[in-house]
């Protein structure tokens, strides 16, 4: 289960990203890059394209290292949960309520429920991390955007909210966690080229390319569902060759 799981984060990660990723952290990337080159003195030319890059790798690694963390902990969560749901029997209750939240935050994404954003923000009545990167994102230092990555990590985001909610399916510290930074590192490409990807890609190509990403982590809910079911002996399980699909 933890391969399925950190692939399908991974491939999340790398499809979403061209559309909701975009769309929701491109800004934070321009606003950074932008004021970067700002910083260059007058009459000095702009730093190269590996220079460029290497300016960024802070950047993901701070907001990387925050989904991971995260991920080890809802992990851990998910373990502790369901050792304690197995001494009284009910590992399939915890299974099929991790399916069903995954299956929302899929309706969510494309568009079927309301934006999980807005509820995440609601939830924490607009304080967001947002207003301590501010002063960040003009700073040179490692130190300094190594921080803002991390702050941006904290942003709600109901993409991120998905994938925690598949680390808790991985019901380990350590598979919460690989599966947090196979997310994250499937993003990275995008966001790192996301000026050459905005352009080539139109809002209604990375608006498909979301709702295949919604699609593919609806399948994998259900298959929870299904496979929370088979442990309640509510359903037969089934498999397919040498593959149990639940």
């Amino acid at each position: 289960m933890l391969l399925s799981n950190l692939a399908l984060a991974f491939v999340t990660g790398v499809i979403s990203s061209f559309g909701h990723c975009l769309g929701m952290c491109g800004g934070i990337v321009a606003i950074y890059s932008a004021r970067q080159a700002a910083q260059t003195p007058p009459g000095e030319p702009q730093p190269g394209l590996l220079a460029r890059i290497a300016s960024f790798l802070p950047l993901h690694l701070g907001r990387i290292t925050t989904y991971t963390f995260f991920g080890a902990l809802i992990g851990l969560a998910g373990s502790l949960l369901d050792q304690a749901s197995g001494m009284m029997g009910w590992q399939g209750i915890f299974s099929v309520l991790v399916g069903i939240i995954m299956l929302l935050v899929s309706l969510s994404l494309m568009g079927i429920l309301p934006p999980i954003e807005a509820t995440l923000v609601s939830l924490t009545k607009g304080n967001t991390p947002m207003t301590r990167m501010r002063g960040l994102f003009g700073k040179r230092s490692f130190f300094a955007t190594l921080t803002l990555g991390i702050l941006w990590g904290f942003l709600p985001c109901g993409l991120v909210f998905a994938m925690l909610v598949l680390a808790a399916r991985a019901q380990s510290l350590l598979g919460g966690a690989l599966t947090m930074l196979a997310f994250g590192l499937g993003t990275v490409p995008t966001l790192l080229g996301f000026g050459l990807a905005a352009n080539l890609l139109s809002p209604k190509l990375r608006g498909r390319l979301q709702s295949f990403a919604a699609i593919l982590l609806m399948l994998f809910a259900v298959q929870t569902v299904l496979r929370g079911l088979a442990v309640a002996n509510v359903i037969p399980s089934f498999s397919y060759g040498q593959v149990m699909l639940w």
